[in-house]
């Protein structure tokens, strides 16, 4: 009985790990998309030919559903018109709706189809990440990115931080959060 309170315990501890790890690490990313705005979006480009050219070989080889296969291709042809305007995305451009709706299709013809063909786990996971989610998440992690790409600094800014807005103003909102929650640690040699 211990030692099964004890097991929960010990996957409390590496989720909350896990999530930190992530949070980490996707704050990393999203400094990286920040900081070489160019190179991701080759990256972002590239990814977006390899999601639609891994759609037409699921379509030709493994016979996945013509209509899942063209909304997910539509969905990529609509973020590869985001990539004109990059880093600077509008969320109310015709090319961002489009994608958003091409992508809410695209997850109920895969859930539909998923639910009716069996494939193991690993492969469902596969398709969702790498076809559907991959190249919207990159959006999502650069839509900070337009924040230094021309800085502008009037006389009375000169000492203040960049303000920050997406990802990384979430991030940061939240470690400010959690800091200002987290009891103070009390040191004699700081006394």
């Amino acid at each position: 009985m211990f030692l099964w309170l004890i097991s929960w315990v010990a996957v409390v501890l590496q989720l909350a790990f896990f999530l930190l790890s992530l949070a980490a690490g996707l704050y990393y990313l999203a400094e990286l998309i920040e900081e070489y705005s160019v190179l991701a979006k080759k990256v972002i480009t590239f990814a977006v030919l390899c999601v639609v050219v891994m759609h037409l070989g699921l379509w030709l080889i493994d016979g996945f559903p013509v209509l899942l296969v063209l909304t997910a291709v539509l969905a990529h042809l609509c973020y590869g018109s985001l990539l004109s305007t990059f880093p600077l995305i509008s969320l109310l451009s015709p090319g961002f709706l489009a994608g958003t709706v091409f992508l809410l299709v695209s997850h109920y013809l895969a859930f539909q189809y998923f639910a009716t063909e069996w494939h193991p786990f690993q492969e469902v996971l596969a398709f969702f990440f790498c076809g559907l989610w991959m190249v919207p998440f990159a959006f999502f992690i650069s839509l900070s990115a337009n924040d230094l790409v021309l800085p502008t600094q009037s006389p009375g800014e000169a000492g203040r931080k960049p303000r920050r807005s997406g990802f990384l103003a979430l991030i940061d909102l939240m470690s400010r959060q959690v800091s200002l929650n987290l009891p103070a640690g009390r040191s004699s040699k700081l006394t």
